[in-house]
């Protein structure tokens, strides 16, 4: 028992967590030590979206995610992961935490930051630098999708890059200091780190799905935007009008009316007048 609640403990320092946070988080594992191994043993089972992990309460999704890391810790570092890179990968944790308080002002993860940090649980997500990174493999949106509504692709770029091509996806967290030489720094830390971790592996390209990338912002956006020097970093690859995950982004959360979408930030508010200026698009860096 000593080891376990030691374990849980690094994994705290780990986060650096608030000592308010870590005080619900040891006292969830203190009443609950009898199935905190299974639940986190089975956290993950199953298909994505319907975890198990998913059907627990917020704390407890956080307290059994904390608990998990010493798994997750280990097959990380078998990778030849440095403790580095470990403990920033898994800082994601701690930033969705803080979100997730700031918005309903209690300590917990979210179903939807469960499902995502599944990748820590794969081992297939890494933090390098501002951004993070995943090798994957090419999938075009339009199967998954369908027509809702359907992408416009540059054809000979698509054809380069066929559906099931080894590539490197890229990640943005909500806050990330896009600066250019920082964004820079993080592709080469990259593409050093995908050669020594990955060697077998023959990487096309960097990919990047999101709504940053979208040339609409144009009209919306200073052109000294820092989201517009990052998405100069890509070949735009295919577009979208879904602006599904531009109104989350920007706004937190669809609303009914007009009157009712937050005004607080300047792209907020310009991102109101011109909705139709949002969407989705696929970039590409060659490798």
């Amino acid at each position: 028992m000593k080891d376990k609640i030691a374990a849980y403990e690094r994994n705290l320092d780990d986060l650096a967590l608030d000592e308010d946070v870590r005080i619900e988080l040891r006292g969830f594992a203190q009443r609950n030590y009898g199935r905190m191994e299974v639940l986190a043993s089975r956290a993950y089972e199953g298909e994505n979206p319907d975890f198990p992990i998913c059907r627990l309460m917020p704390l407890s999704r956080l307290a059994v995610l904390v608990w998990k890391l010493t798994k997750i810790r280990q097959n990380y570092l078998k990778l030849g992961v440095s403790e580095e890179i470990y403990r920033d990968t898994i800082g994601d944790i701690a930033l969705r935490q803080r979100l997730y308080y700031t918005k309903n002002g209690k300590i917990g993860l979210s179903k939807g930051d469960c499902n995502w940090l599944r990748h820590l649980s794969y081992g297939d997500i890494f933090k390098l630098g501002v951004l993070q990174f995943q090798p994957f493999e090419v999938i075009y949106l339009d199967e998954i999708w369908g027509k809702k509504p359907g992408f416009r692709y540059r054809e000979e770029l698509k054809s380069r890059l066929p559906a099931g091509s080894p590539v490197v996806n890229v990640h943005i967290q909500k806050g990330t200091d896009l600066e250019v030489g920082k964004v820079k720094e993080s592709f080469a830390l990259a593409k050093d780190f995908f050669k020594e971790v990955f060697p077998d592996k023959a990487f096309e390209a960097f990919v990047c799905y999101s709504w940053l990338l979208y040339p609409g912002l144009r009209e919306l956006l200073p052109a000294r935007s820092r989201i517009l020097a990052f998405a100069d970093f890509f070949e735009i690859l295919g577009v979208s009008k879904n602006r599904d995950q531009a109104v989350e982004r920007i706004f937190g959360k669809r609303f009914r009316a007009k009157a009712e979408y937050p005004q607080n930030t300047s792209l907020q508010r310009a991102a109101l007048k011109r909705m139709d200026s949002l969407g989705y698009a696929i970039g590409l860096i060659w490798w």
